[in-house]
C-alpha cells in the first residue's frame, strides 16, 4: 500500500516542488529556465529536420513549414517505395523544400524486415536519417521536429532563444493539439504536467521537437545507441554527459497525440520500453538522477508487483488515497480544469499496471530482434562519411535507371566529370581509359535493395 501511495503522490509533490522554485527569480537561472521575451532576437541560421519514412501520408505539417521554404530539410531512408519518393519530391519541389537520402542504412536484418508504407515504433531507421541528414547540413544551428509537429511562434524565435542564453540544446514545451476525444484531453493534462518538470530536468529532450547547435546535435547523434525506444531522452543524456549546455525554454509546440486507444497503445506501448531501458539498463546513466531513478526505476517499474497486490486486496486507505490524489491533481490543474481530470487517476493507475510490464517485454523483443539493447555510451563512434548523399536546395526530378544492386555501387570520375558504371563496379581504380584520362573510383557506400537514383536540378 505504501508504494501505491508514493507512486499517486509522487508526481503531484514533484510539481508543487517545481512550481514553488519556478517562483523564486533568484532561482531561474539555476535550474536552466531559459523563456522566450521580448528582447529575444530571432535567428534564421537554422536548418529544419524532418525525419519521414514509411509512408508519406505521415508528412502532415507541410503547410505549417512552407514558410520556412529551403530552410527545411526532408530526410528519408533508402528502404521506400517508388510512390513515396515521387510524392516527396513533389512535395519539395512544390515547397521548395530540401530533400535526403541517407546513404547509411539500418541493420541487414532490419532494412529486411522493413514494411514499406508503415511507420515503425522501433529499430533504429528514425535516428539513422536524422545522423546521415547531418551529411547536407552547414548551418549553424538545428531543429528537429517531427512530421506532424508545428509551432504557434516562429522557430526564429527558438533558435534566438537558444543563440541568446549561450545553450548548446534545449527542451521545449510540447501541448496536446488536439482534444477531440477523452484519451486526447487526458494527454493534454499529461503532457502540462510532463512540461513543467523539465524545468529543473532541462535534459528531458523531446522527440518531438528540440534545438540545438549543429556540431554538438551531429556529435550527440555519432555517440547515439540509434535505439528507438527512449532515444529522445537519451540524447539529453547523452548531452550531459557530454556535459554540454542544456536548457529549457518554454516555446510552446503543439503535437497531435494519439486520440483512439489502438494508436495510444501502440506508443506507449514504445516509450514503456523505452523507461526500462533508460532507468534500468541503464543504470549507470540514469544514477546520476537520483531523484529521477527513484521515482522511474523504483516505484514505476520494480514496484510492479507490488501495486497489483495492493489492488487486489483492496482496503480503505486504497479508496481515500485515490480521492486526496485527485484532489491534488484538481488543485494543480485548476486554471485548465475539465471534466477528464476526474479520470486521470485511472489513466495514470492503467499505464503504470498494464503498459509498464508490457514495455519491458517490448524492450527485450526489440533488444533481441535487432540485437541492439540501446546502451549508452559516450565512447561509442560512428564513421562520418566521404561523400554527400542526394540533397537538392532547388526542386529536383530523379531519373530512375534501374540499377537493383546488392554490392555496393561504385562512382567513377574521368578528369572532372563523374561517370556512374551501375551496381556491379565495373572498372579498375586509377585505369587509364582509351583517350589517356583516367578513372578515378569514389566509394559511396551505398548498399541498396530499391532501384538506385540519379537527381538532376529541374
Amino acid at each position: 500500500m505504501i508504494d501505491l501511495l508514493i507512486a499517486l503522490f509522487f508526481t503531484p509533490l514533484l510539481i508543487v516542488t517545481i512550481d514553488t522554485f519556478a517562483q523564486m527569480r533568484s532561482r531561474v537561472t539555476e535550474i536552466s529556465y531559459f523563456p522566450v521575451t521580448a528582447e529575444t532576437e530571432p535567428c534564421t541560421d537554422y536548418t529544419i529536420i524532418v525525419p519521414i519514412y514509411g509512408n508519406i501520408r505521415y508528412l502532415e505539417n507541410v503547410a505549417y513549414l512552407h514558410q520556412y521554404g529551403p530552410r527545411v530539410l526532408l530526410t528519408t531512408s533508402q528502404g521506400e517505395t517508388e510512390a513515396f519518393y515521387t510524392e516527396l519530391e513533389r512535395i519539395a519541389r512544390d515547397h521548395d523544400f530540401r530533400t535526403h537520402i541517407a546513404s547509411r542504412l539500418p541493420s541487414a536484418r532490419e532494412h529486411a524486415t522493413q514494411d514499406p508504407g508503415t511507420r515503425s515504433t522501433e529499430g533504429t531507421v528514425r535516428d539513422t536519417i536524422v545522423l546521415d541528414a547531418h551529411d547536407s547540413i552547414t548551418s549553424t544551428y538545428v531543429v528537429c521536429i517531427d512530421a506532424d509537429t508545428v509551432t504557434e511562434v516562429s522557430l526564429d524565435y527558438l533558435v534566438g532563444a537558444l543563440k541568446g542564453a549561450d545553450l548548446d540544446i534545449a527542451s521545449v514545451m510540447l501541448t496536446a493539439a488536439n482534444r477531440d476525444t477523452l484519451l486526447a484531453r487526458l494527454q493534454g493534462h499529461e503532457y502540462r504536467m510532463a512540461m513543467r518538470i523539465r524545468r529543473v530536468m532541462p535534459w528531458m529532450i523531446s522527440g518531438g521537437c528540440h534545438v540545438a547547435r549543429r556540431e554538438v546535435h551531429r556529435d550527440l547523434m555519432l555517440k547515439h545507441s540509434l535505439f528507438f525506444q527512449g532515444n529522445d531522452v537519451e540524447l539529453g543524456l547523452l548531452a550531459d554527459l557530454c556535459e554540454y549546455r542544456i536548457g529549457h525554454i518554454p516555446f510552446v509546440v503543439p503535437t497531435t497525440v494519439p486520440s483512439h486507444f489502438r494508436a495510444w497503445f501502440r506508443q506507449r506501448r514504445a516509450w514503456a520500453g523505452g523507461e526500462f531501458r533508460l532507468f534500468l539498463v541503464n543504470l549507470h546513466v540514469s544514477l546520476r538522477h537520483p531523484f529521477l531513478y527513484l521515482y522511474g526505476g523504483i516505484i514505476v517499474i520494480l514496484l510492479v508487483p507490488a501495486r497489483w497486490y495492493s489492488l487486489i486486496h483492496p482496503t480503505r486507505t486504497l479508496m481515500a488515497a485515490m480521492a486526496l490524489y485527485l484532489g491534488s491533481l484538481l488543485a494543480l490543474n485548476w486554471r485548465t480544469r475539465d471534466a477528464s481530470l476526474l479520470a486521470y487517476p485511472l489513466y495514470a493507475l492503467f499505464y503504470t499496471l498494464v503498459m509498464v510490464p508490457i514495455g519491458v517485454i517490448a524492450y527485450l523483443g526489440m533488444a533481441i530482434k535487432y540485437r541492439n539493447f540501446g546502451v549508452i555510451s559516450v565512447r561509442r563512434t560512428r564513421s562520418r562519411g566521404v561523400i554527400r548523399p542526394v540533397s537538392r536546395r532547388t526542386a529536383p526530378r530523379y531519373v530512375p535507371i534501374g540499377i537493383e544492386c546488392s554490392p555496393p555501387q561504385r562512382r567513377w570520375r574521368r578528369n572532372d566529370s563523374a561517370v556512374d558504371l551501375g551496381g556491379n563496379g565495373i572498372g579498375l581504380a586509377n585505369a587509364p581509359t582509351a583517350s589517356g584520362a583516367t578513372l578515378v573510383k569514389l566509394p559511396v557506400g551505398v548498399e541498396c535493395s530499391p532501384p538506385q537514383r540519379n537527381w538532376r536540378a529541374g
